[in-house]
């Protein structure tokens, strides 16, 4: 499973680097059987809501949350490139497939989320994607929606969890 890199949405080098170098840390924890250290470092990076492009193509659309009290908490668009192997990322890209959006979950409860697709952009001839999730831990509870994820039924998957290694099980 390849979510390795994740960024927020206001990213910045400082914030890539970073990440880097937990994944580094992470790759080498990992290989030592210690996912306890990945899922630390990439709770740093990760927000309430991520998106993580693992198809070959640019997505642009928009994600939407709507909060138990039926008011929308997370409203924006997105522009994901594909996810990139190491070697094919160069200095001057700062993105990689992913997009972290903090500060989401307002209470526990059930919450509904969608993802709309702009235009040409699709996965697997799909363009829209909604489920209904449950977050009882606002603290510690995650989403992850994954486009194209192997792992995944669904072209647009939705993963609730509370760390990276809950993704990368589903």
């Amino acid at each position: 499973m390849a979510l390795h890199q994740t960024l927020s949405s206001c990213s910045n080098s400082t914030n890539r680097r970073r990440f880097l170098a937990a994944c580094g840390v992470g790759l080498f924890g990992s290989t030592a059987g210690c996912t306890t250290i990945v899922d630390s470092l990439a709770d740093l990076a990760l927000g309430d809501v991520n998106l993580f492009n693992e198809t070959e193509d640019v997505l642009t659309g928009t994600v939407t949350i709507t909060d138990p009290g039926d008011e929308t908490v997370l409203s924006e668009s997105f522009e994901l490139p594909p996810e990139s192997d190491d070697d094919d990322t160069d200095g001057n890209n700062d993105e990689d497939g992913v997009a972290a959006y903090e500060d989401v979950w307002t209470e526990p409860g059930t919450y509904e989320a969608s993802v709309e697709l702009d235009g040409d952009s699709e996965v697997q001839g799909e363009s829209t994607g909604s489920e209904s999730i449950s977050i009882e831990d606002t603290s510690e509870e995650m989403l992850a929606i994954a486009f194209g994820m192997e792992e995944v039924d669904d072209e647009i998957g939705f993963i609730v969890g509370e760390s990276l290694s809950d993704f990368a099980q589903a």
